[in-house]
C-alpha cells in the first residue's frame, strides 16, 4: 500500500512538473517568437494584442484579468474538478508571459519572421502537447466554448475554430499580409509538433503471431520479459484449433523479438502494427505494486 501510495505521488509530481514546463515553453514562444514579429494569435493572446493596440495596455495584464475571469466563471458553472485543470494555466501563463515580455534579451532573437514562426511553433507546440500530457488544459478562450458545449451540446470543435477565427479578424486591421502568412505557419507547426509532443514516448509495436508452436514461442517471449496474451482462434481453410500469442512492445525490441520468433518457427506467421498509446500494467502502471 506505501508503494503504491508512492507511485501515484511520483505520477502526480512528474504531470505537475510537466505541466509547468509546458506552460513555461507555451509563454516563451509566445513572448520571443509571436508578439515581438507581430504574429497573429489566437485564444486569450489575440485578444490581448488587440486591447494593447487600441487601448496601450500590455499584453500580459490583459491576459491575466480575462484568465481570472474565465476561471472563475469555469469554476461556478462546470465545478471544482474542471477548474482544477486550468488553474496553473490561467495564473501561471501571464506571469511567465510578463516576465518573458520584459526580458530584453528575448526580444527579436532572429531576423527572419519565417524562422521566427517556425521557433515559436516549436515551442507553443512542445508546450501545449506537454500540458496536455501532463492532464491539465490551456484554459482561456477554451472555457467559454466547453460551458456551451456541456449545457446545451454544441460541438467543440467548430466553435473552437470559430472562437480563434474571431479572434484573428479582430487582428487583420493593424495586420500586413506577412504576419497573416506567418500566422498560418506557425498553426501548422505547433498543431504539429504538439501531435508528436502528446504520443512522444508512447508509441509501441504490437504483433501477433500464427505459429503451430504457440507454447515454444510464448515462453519465448516471456523469457525476453515481455508480457503476452493467447487468443484462441481457428484456420479459415482447414479449420484447424489453435491459440494465437498477442504481444506488445517497444519499437526498439522488434528485430531481437522477429528473430526469437523465427528461430523456434521459420514459417510463422506475423502481423505487426503501430500502436499510438498504450496504457495499463506494464507500461503506463508498473508490472507490480505491493
Amino acid at each position: 500500500m506505501v508503494k503504491r501510495r508512492r507511485y501515484f505521488m511520483f505520477k502526480k509530481t512528474e504531470n505537475l512538473i510537466m505541466i509547468i514546463v509546458g506552460i513555461i515553453f507555451d509563454a516563451l514562444g509566445v513572448a520571443a517568437f509571436t508578439l515581438p514579429y507581430d504574429i497573429l494569435c489566437g485564444g486569450v493572446t489575440g485578444l490581448g494584442r488587440v486591447v494593447e493596440h487600441f487601448m496601450g495596455m500590455q499584453v500580459s495584464h490583459v491576459v491575466g484579468v480575462i484568465n481570472v475571469v474565465l476561471f472563475l466563471l469555469a469554476l461556478f458553472t462546470l465545478g471544482k474538478k474542471f477548474a482544477a485543470t486550468i488553474l496553473l494555466g490561467s495564473f501561471l501563463y501571464p506571469v511567465f508571459l510578463d516576465v518573458f515580455i520584459k526580458w530584453d534579451a528575448l526580444q527579436h532573437l532572429v531576423e527572419d519572421p519565417l524562422l521566427a514562426a517556425i521557433c515559436g511553433g516549436c515551442l507553443i507546440g512542445a508546450g501545449l502537447g506537454l500540458i496536455i500530457r501532463g492532464g491539465g488544459a490551456s484554459g482561456g478562450s477554451d472555457v467559454p466554448v466547453i460551458i456551451l458545449n456541456r449545457k446545451f451540446g454544441w460541438p467543440l470543435s467548430p466553435m473552437l475554430y470559430a472562437v480563434d477565427g474571431v479572434i484573428l479578424l479582430m487582428q487583420m486591421p493593424f495586420a500586413d499580409t506577412n504576419e497573416v502568412i506567418m500566422a498560418i505557419l506557425q498553426v501548422l507547426v505547433y498543431t504539429i509538433v504538439m501531435n508528436k509532443v502528446i504520443i512522444m514516448g508512447q508509441s509501441k509495436v504490437q504483433i501477433m503471431v500464427f505459429s503451430k508452436k504457440v507454447e515454444e514461442i510464448n515462453q519465448a517471449l516471456l523469457t525476453l520479459n515481455l508480457g503476452t496474451t493467447l487468443l484462441h482462434g481457428k484456420t479459415g481453410y482447414f479449420a484447424e484449433e489453435r491459440d494465437v500469442v498477442v504481444c506488445i512492445f517497444s519499437n526498439k525490441y522488434m528485430n531481437r523479438v522477429r528473430e526469437c520468433i523465427l528461430d523456434i518457427d521459420p514459417t510463422a506467421f506475423m502481423s505487426v502494427i503501430s500502436v499510438s498509446e498504450v496504457s495499463g500494467r506494464g507500461f503506463t502502471l508498473p508490472q507490480k505494486i505491493n
